[in-house]
């Protein structure tokens, strides 16, 4: 390019002289088209300050090298800009664009990388941990520089490092999401998600393992499976449990000439209580008869809450009436007596029936209602007492 210069003999624009074919290619511009026009006529949009380095080469015959971004084409170059006389000036581009892109691809990946949730980790295929982020140095507790010098074996439970060989056979081959326990610095451990893949670069086969503390996922299944089988109010075993425990206790009793005990209570004027202390009340004393019904029955009995103020215990292996009628004696010790409900002292009273097997029936629906039946007996007496279905009344 030459100078183009004003009255006071300042140069103010350029005059283009000539490009090569590798501009041409380049810049998707021909050669023809732009020789004798000026910069500005060739890029109206150029930055002012271009001009002005242009100004100051063409004076100081200095080399300039500088980065510069142009929008059409989405290209970057490195640029030498030279004064070989005065007023002359060639401009050398090298295109760096795939290098650029690289170092943004790199950027992105390094601030997705240390900001992830998750722990990730690159390792070698011996295990040998080469980079960690964050989340891995917090999850940890270890320092980056500690978790450099380790292997993922240190970080797994003892008890999960007997598969890694063959997990790692699949992470090579297709990849792998499987389930674990992983040890802090400190000792706990914490359940762990990994997905591992692997990579060959140049020659080298490298792993990245995205590892999701999975604490928080097994906490809430061990939940839904608890309450599964549990009462949630009381704790204790709930109607689908018992009823599976039931029907287990059948078919070993019906195959083995075994009798069992179904045992059945409600709370006496348990209505009444919700009435006139209110229902956080008769909460209270459900928790309460639960605890005591869990002190009165011992194994191999189980025992747990049918519903609202409705408990069933099984009592497998029974002799006959008198081992019910102890079990059940021991029930009404345990639960009728006082229960503080803050300033009040209220008398706990419970009506309850028992069904032996196979005298009172061979159905478990019929043995629950016969159980049903003999507690029905004793509400009309007032409570308070237990009967064994066709047996003796015990007051």
């Amino acid at each position: 390019m030459k100078s183009i210069y004003n009255e006071d003999g300042q140069a103010f624009e350029f005059t283009v002289l000539d490009v090569n074919k590798a501009f041409e290619k380049i810049f998707e511009i021909s050669r023809v088209s732009i020789i004798g026009k000026t910069l500005k006529e060739v890029y109206p949009d150029i930055i002012p300050e271009w001009i002005d380095i242009y100004k100051e080469i063409a004076v100081s015959g200095e080399v300039k090298q500088s980065d510069i971004h142009f929008q059409f084409g989405d290209k970057h170059f490195k640029i030498n800009i030279v004064s070989p006389s005065k007023g002359n000036i060639i401009t050398f581009f090298h295109d760096i664009t795939t290098q650029v892109k690289a170092d943004e691809i790199l950027k992105k990946h390094f601030i997705l990388f240390e900001n992830a949730h998750d722990i990730l980790l690159y390792l070698k295929s011996d295990g040998t941990i080469i980079d960690a982020n964050k989340t891995a140095v917090n999850k940890y507790g270890y320092t980056y520089l500690e978790l450099l010098s380790m292997n993922i074996q240190d970080l797994r439970h003892p008890a999960m490092r007997q598969y890694f060989k063959d997990q790692m056979e699949i992470s090579a081959s297709k990849g792998i999401v499987f389930e674990g326990m992983h040890i802090r610095k400190d000792g706990t451990s914490f359940p762990v998600e990994v997905s591992s893949r692997s990579i060959d670069v140049n020659g080298e086969l490298l792993r990245i393992h995205i590892i999701r503390d999975i604490t928080d996922r097994k906490e809430a299944e061990e939940k839904i499976k608890y309450l599964a089988n549990n009462d949630a109010l009381t704790g204790i075993p709930n109607r689908g449990y018992l009823m599976n425990e039931l029907k287990d206790i059948l078919e070993v009793s019906e195959r083995d000439y075994l009798k069992f005990a179904v045992i059945l209570f409600d709370i006496d004027k348990f209505k009444a209580i919700n009435d006139i202390y209110g229902h956080n009340a008769g909460d209270e004393v459900l928790k309460t008869v639960a605890q005591r019904f869990k002190e009165a029955v011992e194994k191999p009995g189980i025992f747990g809450r049918l519903g609202g103020d409705e408990f069933l215990a099984i009592q497998p292996a029974v002799n006959g009436k008198q081992d019910v009628s102890a079990l059940a004696e021991k029930i009404l010790k345990s639960i009728c007596r006082p229960i503080n409900l803050g300033s009040v002292n209220l008398d706990l009273s419970i009506s309850l029936g028992a069904a032996i097997y196979p005298e009172a029936s061979r159905e478990i629906k019929d043995l629950t209602h016969c159980a049903d039946k003999a507690m029905y007996e004793v509400k009309q007496k007032g409570g308070k007492g237990y009967n064994i279905y066709e047996g003796l009344k015990v007051d």
